[in-house]
């Protein structure tokens, strides 16, 4: 593997993923809008979520660093993180971000987020964490097909 292709060939950011995707059940909301809980209790259970996103999410990214491998699928990987959160999912990262977007939308009470969400994680999972699958095996070989073997992709 080349320098310059030593990094997964994700097809798009995942953070657009989820942008695009909030924003559009901003604006199916506001088209066709859908009843939901009410604003108090949204957001309580919005802010909920957020939090523990911010627990798994600080967790994971604290881990990576300690491996001191980056968290750009667009740089190569320097090491395999097998520890921490990692030991549950080989993606709390991408876990914490769909909290934080499930929390959000529920906070803003948009349920046609929530509707959305199932497109949000295939997206998620055939865009960027196929990809990035691939390219750990071709890197990692032997031993991320074993963490692989052991460790489910989502939870």
């Amino acid at each position: 593997m080349n320098s310059k292709n030593d990094h997964a060939q994700v097809v798009i950011n995942p953070f657009l993923i989820y942008i695009a995707c909030g924003l559009c059940g901003f604006f199916l909301q506001n088209f066709f809008p859908l009843p939901f809980i009410p604003q108090a209790e949204a957001r309580v259970i919005g802010v909920i979520i957020m939090i523990i996103n911010l627990i798994l999410g600080l967790t994971a990214v604290r881990n990576m660093f300690a491996a001191k491998t980056s968290l750009s699928p667009y740089r190569p990987t320097t090491a395999l993180v097998l520890s921490g959160p990692y030991r549950f999912s080989r993606n709390p990262i991408y876990i914490g971000l769909t909290l934080l977007y499930i929390g959000l939308v529920t906070y803003l009470q948009l349920p046609w987020g929530l509707v959305l969400l199932p497109i949000v994680i295939g997206l998620v999972t055939v865009w960027v964490i196929v990809p990035e699958e691939k390219y750990l095996e071709q890197k990692f070989g032997p031993e991320y097909l074993s963490y692989k073997a052991t460790v489910r992709r989502w939870i």
